[in-house]
């Protein structure tokens, strides 16, 4: 049965790619009813008009610069990307292609348009999805470097809270004058070291004494208390060089002070005190010398922070009842 003929007119106009013929100065001379109906313009509206009309502003210049020019170069392009100019409606993506055909004289031009609708919108999408990626990533970066910065000021924060709580803790111990520990402090270490004797039920041999400096107030009303706290100061510089590092001196009163000498007998505290008292007498004082009395008390059974203390502020008056510049046992 022999084949029936195909009208190749109804393919051209049924193809589902969009089609158009070009003349030798780009403008056209035929387009398929697929091109005209993505577009929205028949053929009687888009015949002998320049076939960059078909595209998008932004469009057209790809068509010149690329499509064009690559066509007068070598008579063939594949695979342009462009958008065409829809009426009413949203740009048109398509994928040209285009051949220059050099006969029938004078030569024509055909380009073939795909649509690309889902892989441009795939394609923006992607490129969206990757802006969006980009800014999250972003908006990370800047939250960790928020975060990195807030723990740094947080350890600074922290760092510097310890340190005033150091310090109040040190102020809250520490005479301010001398440097010494205070009242506080010595009571805390004396309570320790009374806990210790009960504890190992033995007498744990320790000391405590009490100094006074011998007629501080007249220092005070007639050179000033400037010179009052001169002498205070070098008076705990002094003990601190001649006392033991494991004795404890404290400044508990105007010019009053007291030792506690650990793991030391009464005879042993004494001797020591007595060299204390000397080194007191042989320094160099200004304006006037100064003399020290000292009370000294050995620990007993049973003792208490009050009984200790009452001791030996018993044998300072007796120091200064045998006239001043003296240490006196109780």
């Amino acid at each position: 049965m022999p084949v029936k003929p195909v009208d190749l007119s109804d393919c051209w106009q049924l193809a589902p790619s969009g089609l158009v013929v070009l003349d030798e100065q780009g403008r056209i001379l035929q387009v398929n009813d697929t091109l005209s109906d993505w577009i929205g313009r028949t053929e009687k509206q888009l015949l002998n008009r320049p076939a960059s009309e078909l595209f998008t502003a932004e469009a057209r210049l790809l068509y010149q610069g690329v499509l064009v020019f690559r066509l007068s170069d070598v008579g063939a392009v594949d695979e342009v990307h462009l958008s065409l100019h829809v009426e009413n409606g949203n740009p048109f993506p398509v994928l040209c292609s285009a051949r220059r055909i050099d006969s029938p004289d004078p030569p024509i031009t055909l380009i073939a348009m795909l649509p690309i609708a889902r892989k441009d919108q795939l394609e923006r999408d992607l490129l969206e999805a990757r802006q969006a990626a980009q800014c999250a990533l972003a908006e990370k970066s800047k939250m960790i470097n928020e975060l990195e910065l807030m723990r740094t000021q947080l350890e600074s924060h922290n760092q510097e809270l310890q340190r005033l709580t150091l310090k109040l803790g040190h102020e809250a111990r520490s005479d301010p004058l001398t440097g010494l520990p205070n009242r506080r402090h010595f009571d805390l270490a004396l309570e320790e070291r009374l806990a210790r004797a009960l504890v190992s039920r033995h007498s744990d041999a320790f000391s405590v004494a009490i100094l006074d400096i011998d007629h501080f107030k007249p220092i005070n009303d007639t050179h000033g208390h400037a010179v009052g706290d001169q002498v205070l100061q070098e008076l705990a510089l002094l003990l601190a060089s001649q006392m033991r590092g494991s004795d404890l001196a404290a400044r508990i009163g105007g010019e009053e002070f007291a030792l506690l000498m650990p793991e030391t007998s009464l005879e042993e505290a004494y001797n020591a005190l007595e060299r204390l008292r000397q080194a007191i007498e042989a320094h160099t004082w200004q304006p006037v010398p100064i003399t020290a009395s000292v009370g000294v008390t050995g620990y007993l059974a049973d003792d208490t922070n009050e009984s200790l203390m009452a001791r030996a502020d018993r044998a300072l008056y007796k120091a200064k009842h045998l006239g001043r510049n003296h240490v006196a046992k109780g």
